[in-house]
């Protein structure tokens, strides 16, 4: 496994490393001061298996990162960190459907939480996050309720995406290079939501997920 984290301030850098560490022992941390750098490194390595980048990058930050990792269709999970609590920002970097928002004010045991959550294919986002967005009216509070229906059914963000690009008609071999994941993980995942969904079938799968809102119909449906 392979671990991007980006972020200007080397000793938060150092600690984090060493907490993800402590959940996946095979996991070669790479740590870049400049969001830049690890965009030139994305294009000369292989793609890292997960990303932490502190929003408030120098340059180029955060969000102008998560442009860059859309706009090249790279979908290795994201999670920000941040050290300041500008609402507008955090539902910016929740559309681009990041897999965890982590506080740089969070304590050594939340922070311990917030990756446990991760690492255990989950999103994470602060309760008091959550508490703030659902207080803005404008919110689109479909990705917030989206993420509650999908833990009440046990469902993980990275079975979700793989169901989502399925459903797109994209083959396992496809979903795998396009996760950086074996094809043995994308029919493992498919299975669970078979079994989650009760279906028999991929086709049938799909369609129930569209009609749990589990996966968002493609527009061509929804008129």
């Amino acid at each position: 496994m392979k671990t991007y984290i980006i972020d200007n301030h080397p000793l938060f850098m150092d600690s984090l490393a060493q907490l993800v560490s402590l959940f996946q022992q095979d996991n070669t941390i790479y740590k870049y001061i400049q969001t830049l750098d690890a965009i030139e490194a994305l294009d000369k390595t292989s793609l890292p298996s997960l990303i932490f980048i502190n929003i408030s990058m120098p340059k180029l930050d955060g969000l102008g990162f998560l442009k860059v990792l859309q706009k090249r269709q790279i979908l290795t999970p994201v999670i920000m960190l941040s050290d300041n609590d500008d609402i507008k920002t955090m539902k910016k970097a929740l559309a681009f459907d990041i897999a965890g928002f982590i506080p740089k004010t969070h304590s050594h045991a939340q922070i311990q939480h917030a990756l446990n959550q991760i690492f255990n294919g989950n999103t994470y986002i602060p309760e008091t996050v959550e508490l703030r967005l659902s207080r803005i009216k404008d919110l689109t509070t479909g990705r917030i309720q989206m993420d509650s229906s999908i833990n009440a059914l046990g469902v993980t963000r990275r079975q979700r995406e793989v169901l989502k690009l399925a459903a797109q008609g994209h083959a396992n071999k496809s979903i795998a290079l396009m996760m950086n994941i074996s094809e043995h993980t994308v029919k493992s995942h498919l299975a669970a939501m078979f079994q989650l969904l009760h279906a028999k079938s991929r086709a049938e799968c799909v369609q129930r997920a569209y009609q749990t809102g589990l996966i968002a119909p493609p527009d061509n449906n929804s008129i």
